[in-house]
């Protein structure tokens, strides 16, 4: 083989590389583009996230709402209790801790109440919550359920007061009070008795 020839080869095997090394640079360059898009999507997505987390953090939104109907439920907490004849001022802050006062006493806590005041403060918070979500929904609930409200530490009076209420804002809701108490019987106009037989509830006649 002369030298011409030899070069000649030598020159073609060079090419050959050369169109390889291209074809790799190519196909590299695809990925790396594939990947630079990815980048770019994962950096938008990202940015929506720690927009939306600003949003959901305690000073954003949920803080706004939160301003605008925390003192409408602390006026109608109040006004449950006073119904109630419980004398207390009530108050939740933006971060739902209680404030409580109470005439020639000094501010206390929810645990310094005895066990009927707190159901009383429980429920003035149960029907606080029924009427903001009426007046914050287009669509508001008609049905109420009581699950052994009247059978815990409420009194004679708090349980009177307590049928008041229930007479007074849900005169267009279905409410349904579950109750061991026989003595309720004759406060509802409609009442369904069960009674357990074999660990099943059994609806009974009077």
């Amino acid at each position: 083989m002369t030298k011409i020839q030899e070069e000649n080869k030598r020159l073609s095997e060079e090419h050959k590389l050369n169109s390889e090394d291209k074809d790799k640079l190519e196909n590299l360059k695809n990925e790396l583009k594939i990947y630079v898009d990815q980048h770019e999507d994962l950096i938008k997505q990202k940015s929506i996230l720690d927009v939306v987390g600003v949003l959901l953090k305690d000073g954003g939104i949920k803080s706004r709402i939160i301003k605008q109907y925390i003192p409408v439920m602390n006026k109608l907490i109040n006004k449950y209790l006073a119904a109630m004849e419980l004398t207390v001022s009530f108050e939740l802050d933006e971060n739902f801790n209680e404030i409580v006062r109470s005439r020639h006493r000094d501010e206390f806590s929810y645990d310094s109440f005895s066990e009927g005041e707190k159901t009383r403060i429980d429920l003035a918070i149960l029907f606080a919550w029924r009427a903001i979500a009426k007046l914050r929904n287009a669509n508001s609930s008609n049905l109420l359920v009581l699950d052994e409200t009247f059978d815990g530490s409420l009194d004679s009076a708090g349980m009177d007061e307590l049928l008041k209420i229930l007479s007074n804002v849900t005169g267009d809701s279905n409410v349904f009070v579950i109750s061991h108490k026989d003595q309720m019987i004759d406060k509802f106009h409609n009442v369904i008795r069960f009674k357990k037989i074999k660990n099943f509830s059994i609806k009974v006649n009077f």
